[in-house]
């Protein structure tokens, strides 16, 4: 059995995921590789240079065509660049692609084909029509299903500008899912498996819940009052960690957090920061910015350090930050949305605010500060292993995988 990994990239959310699952298949016996736009793995476990990727310039002629008779691509990026110059939003993309994937050696070499968050490296209509080998479709967000957008609120946000268009996209993506012909489904959450159900997109295709996993001999367990030194924090000090890409990212709700902040009085609390962004002055706090991290291991060393990890985002399916967060063994503070909601428990693993406001999120903060003690790290590290170990997410995939070859 070769199963083939195809994601965008290997960085980000998806990609992380991506590449934790690969690892995790090779470990549990399975022959994978892994196929993105920044990196290519081979089923012998080698990185390799991947010239499939390699710009190619097109010719005079090309150029002259493409400007008479655009492509469909051409025609819909044309159209999307328009309409975004009147929309707000954190990401809209198209079904369409440059690649022609079926034609990639590895996946000719493939027995199964795995699609991951696949924006930009998957040509909907010609790849679908071309792929004659069983598809696993792990959803990362609601792109899938959805048009051009990948999160609700920029789809309601923008509806009055965008649906036409919207519509439009979806309808491509539909026409296009008609000549799959084996596929399995797979959410990480059962909030995502829901709405994929909701959706009525893939009526016939079986659908499954397999968490995103976790590397627990990265992500553990740490001396907090020797990483609180290392950082310059009071070993007495109630630490909040926050985490996001970019603090601009209003789905991520660093708007939420500032606000909740606002009903809190400071009892020795500092902030830790990470992400891209400038972090304003919060009166009565301490900040600690650390901007953007790129190493597991320090990335390991804030959650381990934290004494809570505040995950306010409006949006989310199965972050793979909640999970690192759980293998350090420290609570969280989020809202009812998503898998955050799923494997928040009062008491266990963490507190989850009312409602989805600033204040809302203050009180959760300060009841989870109250009563801190009650939160044992070793506690929260073993929910992690029972639900997000490597093993476990082989062991499921597996027996996806080994539905279409029996």
């Amino acid at each position: 059995m070769k199963v083939l990994h195809v994601t965008t990239s290997s960085r980000g959310g998806a990609g992380i995921a991506t590449l934790r699952l690969h690892k995790a298949l090779i470990e549990y016996g399975v022959s994978s590789a892994f196929l993105s736009i920044n990196q290519t793995i081979n089923f012998d476990n080698e990185i390799i240079k991947d010239s499939f990727f390699e710009y190619k310039k097109h010719s005079l002629l090309k150029k002259i065509r493409n400007k008479i008779y655009p492509s469909k691509k051409i025609f819909f990026e044309r159209e999307l660049n328009k309409l975004a110059l009147k929309m707000k939003f954190e990401m809209a993309t198209l079904p369409f692609s440059n690649y022609k994937i079926h034609e990639h050696p590895l996946f000719k070499e493939a027995d199964i084909i795995n699609l991951h968050w696949i924006d930009g490296i998957i040509d909907y209509p010609s790849f679908f029509k071309n792929c004659d080998k069983p598809i696993v479709w792990t959803f990362h967000d609601m792109n899938p299903f959805r048009g051009i957008f990948h999160y609700l609120n920029d789809e309601f946000n923008n509806q009055n500008v965008a649906s036409s268009f919207d519509a439009k996209i979806q309808q491509i993506k539909k026409a296009s899912f008609q000549n799959i012909k084996r596929c399995t489904i797979v959410s990480p959450s059962k909030w995502m498996l829901q709405e994929v159900v909701n959706s009525n997109v893939f009526p016939n295709f079986f659908k499954i819940e397999i968490p995103n996993a976790i590397d627990f001999d990265l992500f553990k367990i740490q001396d907090k009052v020797l990483l609180k030194k290392k950082y310059a924090i009071n070993a007495d000090e109630f630490v909040i960690l926050f985490v996001s890409e970019s603090i601009d990212i209003k789905r991520k709700g660093f708007d939420l957090l500032l606000e909740s902040l606002s009903f809190m009085k400071n009892k020795k609390t500092t902030i830790l920061m990470i992400g891209k962004g400038d972090v304003p002055e919060i009166t009565g706090f301490k900040i600690i910015s650390l901007g953007e991290i790129n190493s597991n291991v320090e990335m390991a060393a804030c959650f381990a350090l934290a004494d809570v990890f505040v995950l306010p985002s409006r949006e989310d399916n199965l972050p793979n930050v909640m999970l690192e967060s759980f293998a350090c063994g420290t609570p969280i503070v989020g809202f009812k949305i998503g898998g955050v909601a799923e494997h928040t428990v009062r008491n266990v693993t963490g507190v989850l605010a009312n409602d989805l406001t600033g204040f809302a999120l203050s009180q959760a903060i300060i009841e989870l500060q109250n009563s801190v003690n009650e939160y044992h790290k070793e506690t929260i590290r073993a929910y992690a292993k029972n639900n997000f170990g490597l093993k476990k997410q082989a062991d499921s995939y597996y027996k996806v995988y080994h539905s279409f070859l029996g």
